[in-house]
């Protein structure tokens, strides 16, 4: 039996493994996560503190046994020798780690083959979600949330407990000489009750060794049971479970605020950043857009200086624009890359790595073809080219002139039909159902205008294609003067008309950009976030919290009145059979204890504390709700207003893409002093409305999606992007993800 003893008394001495515990710890955190987890209002995944191994946090050895990091090497001496004593000499029996983050996360980011990283909204947010140390830390948080509660669940299970001490002792010499091995066992468990009770039984053994003369042995065991319920102070339900209901409920809260984490993160990086971001590198391409046309102006300047249309002033004017204009744009272009290494660290990436955003969100911004700007430009210099000129060109000159201007011409012909497709598509947008009729009819007036204007521009095109035939019949030797000036003026004319159609396509493209319309009315919106806003859900049950604290207090100002009872189950003090149980040397007994409430001074302000707090709770939760109502009356009255604001950058842009064309218009056939200082003006106007509308819009869109957030209607998918399903039927339609 002594065998066996030693044997039990081994394998408890080990306990279990580093793993187990960790395993066991994970099962239950997580199974207590998932009880919680199955209203669409605070859905989670399947939650896990480890990050995947595509994530640059991913730990790749083993979490019970880690390899040693790398160290501060001046740090690391007090490793070794500390005070001048020598410190632990294993430190690296687990190996050493070459580096503290996960060596192979690059692998994963799968770049171009330029070596740079494309984003798109949702690859933002995947890769946040990988990355951020700020996540993993607020799932940390999620995790160590639900850790307490099981130690509070634990609270209520039973403790077993087992110990033993074994002790030999020597005493005298000779004759009086004593050899004695003792050995205590305690075996048992306690049990704490819901109303208070606390149980404790307890089987000890003892065995006593003397060798000594003749051998003896003693062997002597007791059952202890003891039970103690308060029926006064700390009597109740109520106060001995107050510990385990708010770390119930204290999870429940933390999981709902990181369902809103997750949802706020989501947004941050899709909208907030990401379109920031967006309209960035769209004033950027708007700014080279601007200094295209500086350029294209200054040649224009140059040519008509040579011709004698203009002083050598206005072209150092010009020329001085075009070069603010590019410091301009380097200025930008510093601080592009300072928000894009912002946005690499708000997803936990390196600023080493290069990115570039997918910008088909834009796409409607590109308010002009490529190849409609190229002709303009084109058609400048084509005529700039002839009229420079001192004298007549030759014929063969002149010939090939008319050559390349039908060519022009036939490019022109071509812009117009791309045109005219976006016309048709203006035409099925506009009769979709809209809530707003009476801008709907504003706009079809814009469309039925546009509509006429394209149907004259091809009258104009087919009597511009004769005239251009008529004039080139008309060549001859002793007619080169009349061909050269016919030449110029259907250039002058080719180019009115491509301008012309500019204006119509910035007119066509700018109305197929379209806000998406807010559904909600004040009511619904407030009605909404009120049952839905998952911090108000907290707060609210957070008022209960500290009301249960004024009765949990006020139970400890009471007397203290305690019912014992107790039983000693032994056997005989000096005899050899460790189960030999009798009554007569077993004891019972059955008492109170009884502690007046003659010093309650502390239990009073622990009291009173608790009745404040409770006020102040209930403080907190108005103010939640005021602001919640204020913020979302706030978003409704900014959507109101960018609407308004849209429209107006709208018809700006309209109005300066004509202005553009006018001045220009004016520079080739007028010789107004002012011409160069107005088509200066007029780019300088053009490049404010196009970053002006683009400015409306991400407003806009930001605004809108921050009034789901507000009310809560925004929804995230496994993924953590944000989807277009509201979370109920009654819920307003949220945006779709990015």
């Amino acid at each position: 039996m002594r065998g066996w003893f030693l044997i039990a008394l081994m394998l408890l001495a080990s306990g279990c493994t580093r793993a187990f515990y960790r395993r066991q710890a994970d099962r239950e955190s997580y199974q207590a996560i998932d009880e919680r987890d199955h209203d669409p209002r605070w859905f989670l995944p399947s939650v896990d503190i480890a990050p995947p191994a595509e994530s640059r946090l991913f730990d790749p050895y083993n979490p019970d046994r880690p390899p040693m990091p790398p160290d501060d090497p001046a740090a690391a001496r007090y490793m070794q020798v500390a005070n001048g004593m020598h410190g632990y000499r294993r430190w690296h029996k687990n190996g050493d780690a070459p580096t503290i983050e996960n060596p192979d996360w690059r692998a994963y980011l799968a770049l171009d083959k330029d070596g740079t990283l494309v984003l798109t909204p949702e690859r933002s947010v995947e890769l946040g979600l990988l990355n951020s140390p700020p996540y993993y830390n607020q799932l940390d948080n999620l995790y160590l949330a639900a850790l307490a509660l099981t130690l509070n669940r634990f609270e209520f299970a039973l403790h077993w407990f087992g110990t033993n001490d074994t002790f030999f002792t020597h005493f005298g010499r000779g004759e009086d000489e004593s050899n004695t091995l003792t050995t205590n066992s305690m075996l048992g468990f306690t049990k704490a009750f819901a109303a208070g009770g606390q149980l404790m039984v307890d089987f000890a053994n003892s065995f006593v060794f003397q060798f000594a003369g003749p051998d003896t042995t003693v062997a002597t065991s007791s059952i202890a049971i003891n039970l103690v319920q308060p029926i006064l102070r700390g009597f109740g339900r109520n106060v001995r479970m107050e510990g385990l209901t708010e770390a119930e409920r204290n999870l429940l809260y933390t999981v709902r605020g990181f369902a809103r984490f997750r949802k706020q993160f989501s947004f941050n990086i899709a909208t907030n950043s990401y379109l920031s971001l967006l309209l960035q590198e769209q004033s950027i391409r708007n700014q080279r857009a601007n200094i295209t046309s500086l350029e294209q102006n200054f040649r224009l300047h140059e040519a008509l200086y040579k011709a004698g249309s203009v002083s050598s002033v206005k072209v150092d004017q010009v020329y001085l624009s075009l070069k603010q204009g590019q410091l301009g744009l380097v200025q930008s272009e510093s601080s592009l890359e300072n928000a894009r290494d912002n946005f690499k660290s708000i997803l936990g990436l390196p600023s080493d790595i290069p990115i570039r955003l997918d910008n088909s969100l834009l796409a409607p911004f590109e308010l002009n073809d490529a190849e409609l700007t190229k002709l303009q430009t084109e058609l400048d210099l084509f005529l700039a080219e002839y009229r420079e000129l001192d004298q007549a060109p030759s014929l063969t000159k002149l010939q090939m002139g008319f050559k390349h201007l039908r060519a022009y011409h036939a490019r022109t012909l071509k812009s117009i039909a791309s045109v005219e497709q976006g016309l048709e598509r203006w035409h099925k947008q506009l009769n979709e159902p809209r809530e707003d009729k009476e801008q709907q009819a504003l706009e079809r007036a814009a469309y039925d205008a546009r509509a006429r204007d394209l149907k004259d521009l091809r009258v104009d095109m087919d009597r511009l294609a004769a005239g251009i035939e008529k004039s080139a019949a008309g060549l001859a030797e002793d007619q080169r003067r009349a061909g050269w000036e016919a030449l110029q003026r259907r250039a002058n004319e080719e180019i009115a008309a491509a301008a012309q159609l500019f204006v119509v396509e910035t007119q066509i493209r700018v109305f197929l950009i379209q806000l998406k319309p807010v559904q909600q009315t004040q009511k619904t919106a407030i009605d909404y976030a009120l049952d839905n806003r998952l911090d108000l859900m907290n707060r609210r049950a957070q008022v209960v919290d500290a009301w249960r604290q004024i009765d949990v207090t006020a139970s400890a100002l009471k007397a203290g009145l305690d019912i014992m009872a107790n039983a000693n189950i032994a056997t005989p003090p000096l005899g050899s059979n460790p189960l030999d149980f009798r009554a007569s040397a077993s004891s019972y007994s059955v008492g109170f204890h009884f502690d007046g409430p003659l010093n309650r001074e502390l239990e009073r302000n622990v009291y009173r504390t608790s009745q404040i707090n409770y006020e102040q709770a209930r403080r907190t939760y108005i103010t939640l709700e005021d602001q919640i109502i204020q913020t979302i009356r706030q978003d409704l009255r900014t959507l109101q207003t960018e609407t308004l604001s849209f429209e107006i950058s709208r018809q700006a842009l309209i109005a300066a893409a004509r202005q553009v064309e006018s001045a220009r218009e004016d520079l080739l056939n007028s010789t107004d002093p002012t011409s160069t200082q107005n088509i200066l003006n007029a780019l300088n106007a053009l490049l404010s409305a196009k970053n002006s509308l683009i400015q409306s819009w991400v407003s806009y869109e930001t605004t809108r999606i921050q009034l789901l957030l507000d009310m809560d209607a925004l929804q995230v998918d496994e993924r953590g992007l944000y989807i277009n399903e509201p979370s109920d039927q009654s819920a307003p339609s949220p945006t779709a993800g990015s």
